[in-house]
């Protein structure tokens, strides 16, 4: 499954990101997420800044899913595989594999669903063609695209 994604980057589980039971707490998991999306589009040249992290355009996460697999503990590394997988025509979807790094065996799959917006009225706008073809340059028939 790591074959479909073309990017991925590394986090190492600390202290504060595990429960009672030394295991990493699910909610934790959203902020590996947050990493690989931001390293992901750093990885692109599309990173703006935390006030708007798509540097041509605002948008929102209108939906966050992750499924646990196994578990991690404190110390281990993890590798966060990242792709787009579809562009619609005002949102996106980021998709992640989270593999436990030195036993290569998935801990976590999720993806998240972002909408393009105006910044002034936080309406949908159509995804830019700019972001859309660096994603389709970079992914190459990976990428699902739709308009409607």
């Amino acid at each position: 499954m790591p074959d479909l994604f073309h990017f991925s980057t590394e986090v190492r589980v600390r202290l504060p990101e595990t429960d009672a039971m030394g295991i990493v707490f699910h909610g934790a998991f959203f902020t590996y997420l947050e990493v690989g999306r931001t390293d992901y589009l750093r990885n692109l040249g599309l990173a703006g800044s935390h006030a708007q992290p798509i540097r041509d355009f605002a948008n929102v996460v209108a939906r966050a899913c992750c499924d646990f697999r196994s578990s991690a503990r404190f110390d281990e590394g993890l590798v966060i595989h990242v792709r787009i997988a579809e562009i619609r025509r005002t949102s996106f979807k980021f998709e992640f594999l989270i593999m436990h790094k030195q036993e290569a065996r998935v801990v976590a799959e999720g993806h998240t669903v972002h909408v393009a917006i105006d910044p002034v009225t936080s309406r949908p706008i159509g995804v830019p063609e700019a972001f859309r073809e660096k994603v389709r340059k970079f992914e190459g028939s990976n990428v699902s695209e739709s308009r409607g």
